[in-house]
């Protein structure tokens, strides 16, 4: 009895997962976010000052017969406003342009905008999240994506598992004259993280309290995570890593499987961010080996952990073809705030039919 009670005691004093997930209340479905002009893949957003920056994959016009038409660049980025509303407008804008958004190196068959080589591999330098932002030093907004540098073949394998990770970089003037130009984007690190590493940054960044938070997953399957102040993202020296259930400046291996924090995500691609409404850390997104448009969704009060068990909230239609729907993304900067400031979540993902589209929906939660 005594020894029980002093278990009870010892339990008693250690901290309690807050098992909470949000259920849905309704749904509704917003539209398609498009470029009239452009059939484009895997979009993703930020809140720049008053309208949502998005960044895309492979992106190509149409031909006279409106159908998708050559040539493809592997990136490209657009605006998006807010209604009278303050609602998000579905209707991307940007000045035309056909070359790939995140540059290809000398390296990488940049003579083919899709980063087709003529042995029939390709550079697949695909933004898999949207730029976060680390800075607002009056009309300057600073942000940064990790891009892999993937060489694939044509049936979607690694020529290279675990290549270098690049971090891009844009500065831009959110008093611009010019609305049609995106932020000019420039590589500042060719090998940020290099090849063998853990690519973070390219499966999630979120910040917070003057810190940036990576997770990143590599060919085995294992999601670890770093964090870095966001005054020293261009800094290889100043990333921090979770190992064994501590920050440490000694980057891990990919087999090194102290790093995974349970449940953190569904295992596939999505989005992270804080929540100041709901005061909790918040993954959505998709499980891992789906190609179908079920969302879902974890939350911590840290990110260290603990994460609750992801939960499937959402189930969208799914396109006509065998990738049918993937990049699931939440868009916590479509809110009035600029942040997650309400009880519900813009979403969006991939829908792959003839050509490709982003249905964008509203989530209410109970």
């Amino acid at each position: 009895m005594a020894l029980s009670a002093v278990k009870l005691a010892l339990f008693a004093s250690l901290p309690l997962a807050s098992a909470w997930i949000p259920t849905v209340k309704s749904v509704y479905e917003f539209g398609n976010v498009a470029d009239p002009a452009l059939n484009r893949d895997s979009c993703g957003s930020v809140r720049v000052d008053d309208r949502m920056l998005w960044t895309c994959r492979d992106t190509q016009g149409f031909g006279s017969d409106g159908k998708p038409s050559l040539p493809i660049w592997s990136s490209s980025a657009s605006w998006s406003n807010f209604n009278g509303l303050a609602l998000p407008d579905t209707r991307m804008y940007s000045t035309s342009s056909r070359n790939p958004y995140f540059a290809q190196l000398s390296s990488e068959c940049p003579g083919n905008t899709a980063g087709g080589c003529s042995d029939g591999t390709r550079y697949a330098i695909w933004p898999d999240q949207p730029p976060v932002i680390t800075s607002k030093n009056g009309n300057l907004w600073t942000g940064y994506t990790w891009i892999a540098r993937q060489h694939i073949r044509n049936d979607f394998s690694s020529v290279v598992k675990d290549p270098k990770v690049s971090l891009y970089k844009f500065v831009y003037d959110v008093k611009s004259q010019d609305r049609n130009a995106v932020p000019r984007m420039t590589i500042v690190k060719e090998a940020i993280f290099p090849q063998g590493s853990f690519p973070f940054g390219t499966h999630g960044s979120a910040v917070k309290d003057g810190l940036v938070f990576l997770w990143g997953k590599a060919s085995n399957g294992r999601i670890a995570m770093a964090r870095v102040p966001t005054g020293a993202v261009e800094d290889a020296s100043r990333y921090e890593y979770y190992v064994n259930g501590k920050w440490t400046s000694q980057r891990p291996s990919i087999d090194n499987k102290g790093v995974e924090v349970a449940n953190s995500s569904a295992g596939g691609q999505g989005t992270y961010f804080y929540s100041p409404f709901w005061k909790k850390w918040v993954w959505i997104g998709q499980g891992f080996f789906s190609v179908a448009a079920d969302f879902y969704i974890t939350t911590a009060d840290i990110p260290e952990g603990p994460w609750d068990t992801p939960q499937n909230f959402y189930k969208g239609k799914n396109g006509n073809q065998p990738l049918s729907a993937y990049t699931l993304q939440a868009h916590p900067g479509m809110d009035l705030a600029g942040y997650h400031n309400r009880n519900d979540i813009f979403i969006s993902y991939t829908k792959t039919d003839e050509v490709y589209s982003t249905p964008l929906i509203r989530v209410f939660f109970n």
